[in-house]
């Protein structure tokens, strides 16, 4: 029980510290996508453990960092773009005489989502959120049937045996089927990763293949929204020229989605 717990203080500091490093330096694609990730974090292991503390205390928390993890939601989207527009750029450079109309357009768009981040409303729910879960964890009692080490275990090969069979039968022409399995593996990966060490069964293989799936549907998922913001950035502005250069973009990002 005090090993459980330990885990779930280490990633409340981290959460605790990714927030500040987020507001000492929002410039940094990095701190936004740390912040994000510590949130999701924190979610997969209240998660995997759901059933062992009350409902609607899971149901309050789950609800606050998820509303943190939305708040910095697009302005992480649009540094995954930003990323992926100079790779295109790179590789094909000659595709737009717009490159530089283009990329100062994004950065402005980023500079505004960053700003949203900073206005007052949520300043408050992020802090608020950040408070409750910190002060949430140092107060949660959880209860099991049998001992933590056979609870782990078990829930952990249940979850990828699950999670291995899903992978196997999907459709990839079922874009939401992939989105639920790769949100899955990446909630299997983080409570093996964290949780693992803490039961004799064997964690480290069900890890790597959680990983495995998230990478690959990842790139599904990541192709599906970079193409849709691209689409919706098309549509909005008004210079032709740089409506152009994001159709082309869009272009080549659906076609690193066909089979």
């Amino acid at each position: 029980m005090k090993e459980l717990q330990n885990v779930l203080h280490k990633r409340t500091e981290k959460l605790n510290k990714s927030h500040t490093d987020y507001g000492n330096n929002p410039y940094n694609p990095k701190t936004a996508h740390s912040l994000r990730v510590s949130s999701r974090k924190m979610r997969s292991l209240l998660n995997f453990l759901k059933h062992t503390f009350d409902e609607e205390e899971y149901d309050r928390l789950n609800r606050e960092l998820k509303g943190l993890a939305q708040i910095y939601g697009p302005l992480r989207e649009l540094d995954v773009l930003i990323g992926l527009c100079s790779d295109i750029a790179l590789r094909q450079p000659d595709l737009s005489d717009h490159y530089t109309e283009m990329f100062k357009y994004l950065h402005q768009e980023r500079a505004r989502e960053m700003r949203r981040t900073f206005n007052k409303t949520n300043i408050r729910a992020a802090e608020t959120a950040i408070e409750s879960v910190d002060s949430a964890i140092h107060e949660l009692s959880f209860e099991i049937d049998g001992d933590w080490d056979a609870y782990i275990g078990k829930r952990l090969k249940k979850r990828g045996r699950k999670l291995a069979e899903d992978y196997e039968n999907v459709d990839m022409a079922d874009y939401e089927a992939v989105h639920d399995i790769r949100k899955r593996a990446k909630k299997l990966r983080y409570a093996a990763r964290y949780f693992g060490g803490l039961t004799s069964k064997k964690h480290k293989k069900i890890m790597k293949q959680a990983k495995k799936i998230q990478d690959e549907f990842g790139e599904v998922t990541d192709a599906r929204i970079n193409q849709h913001l691209l689409d919706q950035l098309a549509e909005r502005v008004e210079d032709e020229d740089l409506k152009m250069t994001f159709q082309y973009m869009s272009r080549i990002e659906e076609q690193t989605r066909q089979p």
